[in-house]
């Protein structure tokens, strides 16, 4: 699998991180198949990608040692960490939140309460 030119580092863990996925799925499928055709099959896929992961990992080794790793990014500074406070700025105090509850307004309309029958009600309920 060796394409003739040297990759980066970062390449080199890339494809090596690749190589180990498809080690692992090859693994997989050899203890999900059956048959000897079959492990045969599966035993030299493995070996032949454990065979180029051993490369792999040599050639990153040995660019390593040559070029010292790259320093990590330093993470960006928070918001708050930025913000350069004024020690003579003026304050303005904040704003006294009232310490007594207003009492609810009681509704002002009034149920209407049920009238009593009038005579001319009464007499039509006796005829």
């Amino acid at each position: 699998m060796s394409n003739g030119r040297s990759l980066s580092l970062p390449e080199l863990d890339e494809r090596i991180a690749l190589l180990r996925a498809n080690i692992a799925q090859l693994v997989e499928q050899a203890a999900a198949s059956s048959g000897a055709e079959d492990e045969n099959r599966n035993a030299d896929r493995i070996a032949q990608q454990s065979d180029e992961l051993a490369r792999l990992v040599k050639e990153r080794d040995a660019l390593q040692a040559i070029a010292p790793p790259a320093k990590p990014k330093r993470a960006a500074p928070k918001k708050a960490a930025l913000k350069k406070t004024n020690p003579r700025a003026k304050v303005k105090p904040a704003k006294a939140k009232p310490t007594t509850k207003r009492a609810k307004a009681k509704p002002t309309t009034k149920r209407a309460k049920a009238k009593p029958p009038t005579k001319r009600a009464k007499a039509k309920k006796r005829k």
